[in-house]
């Protein structure tokens, strides 16, 4: 026995060897593993061109389909634009196979501009629409997210993890919602600060003051905004500068323990100010400096409206429309940022991704289909509700120039970071070389576009020139009103229903290029004409509208119109002629030069690629929805009802177009991949379904709308037989009628030639 003891000793070491030696090569095949899930996570997605359905490398299961694009450390991560001011919240980005379909598939004047036509695009806008594309990828779509499906919630079942840029990972602690209210015991002493200023500011009512120091008030707080946070956020984007500060924050620094305790403040006990990140203590930093300066700008403008506000001499029809007018605008603005929060979290909200990145799934639905850069853009609309409300043009024109800061702290502050932290996603390289050699053959980087690349020397340029002058120089006579109106006409029959009709030859026949090409001219020579001629039609189309305005619209009327009366025409003339510059600008930067002049109808060898980004995950066409904005903007502002005829004229002469000559198109060159209802009107949808779900009522009257229409459509359809039939009996009455002239005059005609 005593022999056996070692023996049995060796075999158990052994045994023990054997079993680390086994634990450690299964914790190196997880490693492994984990590296290769990695790599294909940072493979750009795949664009299946041919299919009849293109979509990103999405899986077969329809609950599970995605579009899954991972990245880890700072400066490797894909995601959606950012629509609101506290984007980016995602290291994962995913977005379903039915949003997938409608970020790749067509867009009219299919966009491949090298800017525009990459799914960097379909991955930087985070509001992509959920709407089916086509009829062929909606069976393999996923079903609408729930709301509040997000799954980037910061709560106790499921932690987020945090990536910092040197590519630590760890789990982020709890944090407060910002737009909850606190019960006051539990205020820590950046609410005392922030909502204590709240209470000072209220207090200035009561204190005579001129007007102009709320003005200045509002603007200080508005420029800490734009100007101050984002001077901060740029640095912090370029050299980590909070970041930095905090991580060499050493417990010898005197201000150590200052800092300690502010960031701890709020903080629950999973926070540990030493164990965590410098990068998380920087945000945490940054988000209460964040709390003070947008509570103090937010109520520094209610203050500021407050003052401002006019108490009407009257109760009229038009002041009761201006009041309802405003408060929804104020109510949609709250609904639209609670609802935003609902998908980004805080992590977004305070502009996170500046300090670090986040593992998490996000699902953007609802507003952010609804709007580009929704926090930016429809998150303003109280603005504009609270200048109706206040009835003061100078609460109008503040709200203006506030509204503008913002517009550029995203696109000097935020877009840059977008750009510079989330790669782009490109094409394979072999199509996208191809696209390229292909169309630098038609098109120039001194292309004159509207007015952009004008060059006077250049023969085109020179003949656009002297009609453009020459149509400005009528407007200074004082020549009778008809002929304002029919130089307008004139324009757009040749822009809408001329061109329209050459284009359609082209489309069917290709008319244009056959024309040149007997002449001995190339196509891109044919191309290269009709830029010039569609450019001239457009940019005259739109010249005689302006000069109709400045007609029908005198210089002391527009002078009250903008400082004394018409407030409300005031206010949505001029918010219609702001949508409709960004709508073409967006236009234009989706489609490029190619989209913009048609080229899909003349450059055949070009692979069909569509795409639905930018502005197109929203609208099907907005140049005839938003493009037509600042026509009716200018009607408003002129208060002609000339001028708003012209407008209905120009936009259906546009639908027209786009009826019978762009859509057919389309359909000819891809098919099934042009999706049949826009980003937006799939989006209210789902919204008013959702609230019919969640509302009794409302199911009720759903019904028994449901049963009305289910009533007239069998009413429509007996009396559609009824009339088929009646004009059926009809035809045959006629036809017999016909036979029985046609006997008779050739019975006629046989008496004639006898006699």
């Amino acid at each position: 026995m005593e022999d056996q003891d070692p023996t049995q000793q060796h075999e158990e070491q052994q045994q023990q060897v054997d079993e680390r030696d086994n634990k450690k090569k299964d914790n190196d095949n997880d490693k492994k593993e984990e590296v290769q899930e990695d790599d294909k996570s940072n493979e750009p997605p795949v664009i299946d061109i041919s299919s009849s359905s293109p979509s990103i490398a999405s899986s077969s299961s329809e609950e599970d389909a995605a579009i899954v694009v991972e990245k880890k450390g700072q400066g490797e991560e894909d995601e959606e634009e950012g629509g609101l001011r506290h984007r980016h919240p995602a290291n994962n980005v995913v977005a379903s196979q039915k949003e997938s379909n409608n970020a790749i598939n067509s867009v009219p004047k299919s966009p491949l501009a090298s800017n525009s036509a990459t799914p960097r695009d379909i991955m930087k806008e985070k509001n992509a629409p959920s709407s089916s594309s086509s009829s062929s990828s909606s069976s393999t779509t996923t079903s609408p997210a729930k709301k509040g499906s997000s799954s980037n919630n910061n709560n106790d079942k499921q932690k987020l993890v945090g990536v910092t840029s040197e590519g630590d990972r760890f789990v982020l602690p709890a944090t407060h919602n910002p737009l909850s209210l606190h019960p006051i015991a539990q205020w820590t002493s950046f609410d005392w600060l922030k909502n204590s200023s709240a209470l000072m500011f209220l207090f200035l009512l009561v204190i005579p003051s001129h007007h102009w120091f709320y003005i200045a008030l509002f603007l200080f707080w508005r420029l800490a905004y734009n100007l101050g946070l984002g001077l901060l956020l740029y640095q912090q984007s370029h050299t980590q500068v909070v970041t930095r500060f905090f991580k060499y924050l050493s417990p010898d620094n005197p201000m150590y323990p200052m800092f300690k305790r502010m960031t701890s403040t709020g903080m629950g006990s999973d926070y540990d100010f030493d164990k965590i990140p410098a990068a998380f203590n920087a945000w945490i930093a940054f988000r209460h400096l964040v709390d003070i300066i947008l509570a103090n700008d937010l109520i520094a403008y209610i203050v500021f409206g407050i003052a401002y506000f006019e108490t009407p001499s009257e109760i009229t029809f038009v002041l009761v429309l201006e009041y309802i007018v405003g408060v929804f605008l104020c109510g949609f603005t709250l609904w639209a940022k609670t609802d935003a929060y609902r998908v980004v979290k805080d992590f977004a909200w305070y502009w996170g991704d500046f300090f670090f990145l986040v593992d998490q799934q996000l699902t953007f639905d609802r507003v952010f289909s609804i709007s580009p850069h929704p926090m930016y853009t429809i998150g303003y609309g109280f603005y504009y509700g609270t200048a109706l409300l206040s009835q003061s043009t100078t609460v109008l024109y503040v709200s203006l120039f506030a509204h503008f800061c913002q517009l550029l702290f995203l696109s000097l502050v935020e877009d840059p970071h977008i750009q510079k932290t989330y790669p782009d996603l490109v094409e394979d390289e072999e199509l996208r070389q191809t696209k390229q050699n292909i169309l630098s053959h038609y098109f120039k980087a001194t292309d004159l576009v509207v007015l952009k690349n004008f060059f006077v020397l250049r023969s085109g340029d020179m003949f656009t020139l002297v009609i453009l002058s020459y149509t400005i120089a009528m407007a200074l006579f004082n020549l009778p009103s008809w002929f304002y109106i029919l130089q307008l006409l004139v324009w757009r029959f040749i822009h809408s229903f001329a061109l329209g009709y050459i284009l359609h030859l082209q489309s069917t026949e290709g008319w244009w290029n056959t024309q040149f090409s007997r002449k001995g001219y190339t196509k891109q020579e044919a191309f290269e004409n009709w830029k010039s001629l569609y450019n001239l039609t457009l940019l005259m189309t739109h010249t005689a509208f302006v000069c109709c305005f400045f007609k029908f619209a005198e210089m002391s009327t527009l002078w009250s119109i903008f400082f004394e009366h018409f407030f409300i025409k005031q206010a949505i003339g001029l918010g219609c002629i702001f949508l409709n510059v960004w709508s073409s600008w967006s236009t234009f930067k989706v489609l490029g030069e190619f989209g913009w002049f048609y080229g899909d109808f003349f450059i055949g060898e070009l692979p069909s690629t569509l795409y639905y980004t930018g502005i197109y995950r929203f609208l099907n066409n907005p140049e005839s929805v938003t493009g037509f904005a600042a026509y009716y903007g200018l009607a408003l502002l002129s208060n002609s009802w000339v001028l708003f005829a012209l407008s209905l004229i120009s936009q259906f002469s546009q639908y027209i177009f786009i009826r019978y000559v762009e859509r057919p198109h389309m359909s000819r060159l891809y098919g099934n991949k042009v999706r049949a209802s826009s980003g937006i009107s799939v989006a209210f949808k789902e919204i008013m379904e959702e609230a019919v779900e969640a509302s009794p009522p409302l199911k009720k009257i759903q019904k028994s709308v449901a049963d009305v229409t289910a009533e007239v459509n069998v009413k429509a359809e007996l009396f559609k037989g009824l009339m088929s039939e009646r004009a059926s009996d009809i035809k045959d009455k006629v036809s017999e009628g016909a036979e029985k002239i046609k006997g008779r005059a050739q019975e006629i005609k046989t008496k004639i030639q006898k006699n």
